[in-house]
């Protein structure tokens, strides 16, 4: 074998690394899944208001999100990470199972919307708790020398679900209705809960014995103190939070309404993202010293302002997945830069919590769904995904400038 493909699964020698990178596949694997499924339901259940209230579960994604991300990486550093672990996916079956038969029974009418956000919403919040836990893992997994490589097979695993899942997902969705399709994926944890008990790692921050607050603020104040950890982390937050409603959350009602393409169109748009998202991963996999440089963090971001305004300008779904594919690449160098950079610079004992804060950036990004998905109710998509382009541009270049060089 050559020695260059050696080195893109070089990380792979590790057991531990072996069993947590599978359960991030399966989660990985269950997560869009039950993203689309549930627009979907919306869509057949509550057609005259599927903008709002696909902007109400993002919108419940997005607080739990906010409330939990920086308490989850405070999580992290306190706990046996571990054991996290293993406490998120067992709660976070249990809710899933009651939001399948809600989809399935809607035994409250109209109201059930309310009942799916609710635990929406608790479900995001074990997953703001189980997403620093799992990134801080991986030094304690791979070791510091196979760190980057690591990160790297992470993310392209993670990515390679996006194309799978969502194309997989339109079909399965028209065949069984997407009740007892968002059912079948809960035998997804068969897999997940029995991989994370085989882990034997002991992983663990500094936070052990502190307040829970406490903890928090220090991990904010560690971020605000080191410049660059604050720019890669501002660059991921305008890309999530500005970026993504836009050209992310709402691309099933952008096929849909918009480029008129349906189901089957919109799995074609994230084949594109999940394609570029796995072939950026898989070439800083093989090449990881460039995951690290800031070049690489700065050329993501801007990358992805661009790609937005393309796709926000296109009527055409060719050039949609093709902005797509822009999208994948660009989203896959920004966050994996971002996170080897911290990775490799942050203290053991902050670590959980200053990763703690990507997650939070997704958070917002969900809860700027439920406004932006009123404001489109009555300006229209075309206008609100444009000016969301744009000032995703805006940010990343104010806030490059603003780097040391």
């Amino acid at each position: 074998m050559p020695d260059g493909r050696v080195q893109a699964f070089r990380a792979l020698r590790h057991r531990n690394f072996r069993l947590l990178l599978a359960g991030t596949v399966l989660v990985g694997l269950v997560q869009p899944l039950h993203f689309v499924t549930q627009i979907f339901w919306v869509q057949h259940a509550y057609p005259e208001n599927e903008i709002i209230y696909t902007g109400v579960l993002m919108g419940a994604r997005g607080v739990a999100t906010l409330a939990f991300s920086l308490i989850g990486g405070a999580i992290a550093d306190r706990f046996e990470r571990r054991l996290v672990l293993l406490g998120c996916e067992s709660v976070s079956l249990v809710l899933n199972v009651f939001v399948a038969l809600l989809m399935l029974m809607t035994p409250f009418g109209g109201a059930t919307i309310v009942g799916v956000a609710a635990l929406t919403f608790l479900a995001a919040a074990t997953q703001a708790v189980d997403h620093p836990a799992r990134q801080a893992s991986l030094p304690a997994v791979a070791g510091r020398d196979d760190l980057s490589n690591a990160i790297s097979l992470n993310s392209a695993a993670q990515q390679l679900m996006i194309p799978i899942t969502i194309p997989i997902a339109a079909v399965l969705n028209d065949a069984f209705g997407p009740g007892v399709l968002y059912a079948g994926s809960l035998v997804t944890w068969l897999g997940i809960l029995p991989l994370i008990a085989l882990l034997d790692y002991r992983s663990s921050g500094a936070a052990a014995g502190r307040q829970m607050l406490s903890a928090v603020v220090e991990g904010l104040q560690y971020t605000w103190k080191h410049v660059v950890i604050l720019g890669a982390v501002a660059l991921v937050f305008v890309m999530h939070g500005v970026g993504m409603p836009g050209v992310g959350h709402l691309g099933i009602l952008w096929a849909t309404n918009i480029l008129e393409v349906g189901g089957q169109g919109f799995a074609l748009m994230a084949f594109g993202w999940g394609v570029g998202a796995v072939a950026g991963s898989m070439y800083f996999a093989q090449r990881p010293e460039v995951a690290g440089r800031g070049t690489t963090l700065v050329l993501g971001a801007i990358g992805f302002a661009a790609a937005s305004i393309v796709f926000a300008h296109s009527r055409s779904i060719e050039l949609t997945a093709l902005a797509n594919v822009g999208h994948g690449v660009s989203r896959s160098a920004t966050t994996r830069s971002a996170t080897v950079i911290i990775q490799q610079t942050v203290d053991e004992g902050v670590r959980g919590r200053v990763l703690g804060l990507f997650p939070l950036t997704n958070g917002f990004a969900m809860l700027l769904t439920l406004p932006i998905s009123a404001v489109a109710e009555g300006a229209g998509l075309p206008i609100v995904v444009t000016v969301l382009a744009w000032a995703t541009l805006a940010f990343s270049a104010a806030i490059v400038l603003a780097l040391p060089q």
